[in-house]
């Protein structure tokens, strides 16, 4: 309620500027219909038409739900009021198509359905900015008059951007790379695994034929033949983890993606199965 106060007694002296920044921190910690029906007045006072005719609007749609015909009215001849004297500004894409494409004002995401169309804005300048995976960025200003003036921008083609071009390739080389080496460590994993269990199944076979470590020679044809399954199964291992160990290391140093990457890992018997998009 400081705040609120505090704005209230600012715009009573003539100071409307310095009024509306604390509205809008009041109403930030408490949204209430007062709070922004005075937030609409201030931005009114200040030459914000587009910003008070959609605070006015909004508190009639509030109130409405309360009953108070009054209130609602009320709100509703001020946005009246306001509208005449809201500027437009149209942003004109020419090359919509352009994949991923993203359109902002003053940070403020412009989505496609509003390209093309004369959008409420407040009087002054806004800054126009148009993106797109592998282009390079576009910066525009554009200044918008008061009083229901009208203003047109147009977003031109996107550049190709060749440095994006070019580390996007050798990154997703890399991310290909990447992927193999990891995911035939992660086979290599599951078949040392399967290896190991198998040599342990196979000195289990032994068991019949020897009294601890003593075996007749068939226990110890078995016990052989396990022991060479656990070496193999030791070196397979090992091999896959480094493997894993290298793809991981080559992915991190692969740099982000142009396009965004993905990577998926499905257990399957006897190792995994990697899929990956880019």
């Amino acid at each position: 309620m400081a705040l609120f106060r505090e704005a209230g007694a600012l715009v009573d002296a003539g100071q409307p500027l310095r009024a509306c920044p604390k509205y809008e921190e009041s109403l930030r910690l408490y949204d209430s219909v007062n709070t922004r029906y005075f937030l609409a007045d201030c931005y009114e006072r200040t030459g914000k038409m587009a910003s008070a005719w959609a605070h006015f609007l909004e508190v009639a749609a509030r109130v409405r739900g309360t009953g108070d015909r009054a209130k609602e009215a009320r709100a509703r001849e001020r946005a009246a009021a306001v509208q005449p004297k809201v500027s437009r500004l149209t942003v004109v894409v020419e090359d919509a198509s352009t994949p991923g494409l993203q359109v902002k004002r003053g940070g403020t995401p412009v989505g496609p359905g509003q390209w093309g169309v004369p959008m409420p804005v407040d009087a002054g300048t806004h800054v126009i900015e148009a993106s797109a995976p592998g282009k390079r960025t576009w910066t525009a200003r554009v200044e918008v008059g008061p009083g229901g003036a009208s203003s047109t921008l147009v977003v031109r083609p996107l550049e190709d951007d060749p440095a994006s071009r070019e580390t996007g390739g050798a990154g997703n080389e890399r991310r290909v790379l990447a992927l193999v080496t990891g995911g035939a460590g992660i086979a290599a994993v599951g078949v040392g695994t399967a290896l190991g269990f198998a040599a342990k199944s196979r000195f289990d076979e032994s068991s019949p034929f020897c009294n601890g470590d003593r075996c007749d020679r068939r226990g110890m044809d078995i016990r052989g033949s396990a022991v060479a399954r656990a070496n193999v199964a030791t070196v397979v291992f090992g091999v896959g983890l480094a493997a894993v160990a290298g793809g991981g290391v080559l992915w991190l140093t692969a740099g982000s993606p142009a396009k965004g990457a993905s990577v998926g890992l499905t257990p399957t018997v006897g190792g995994a199965l990697v899929r990956g998009s880019f």
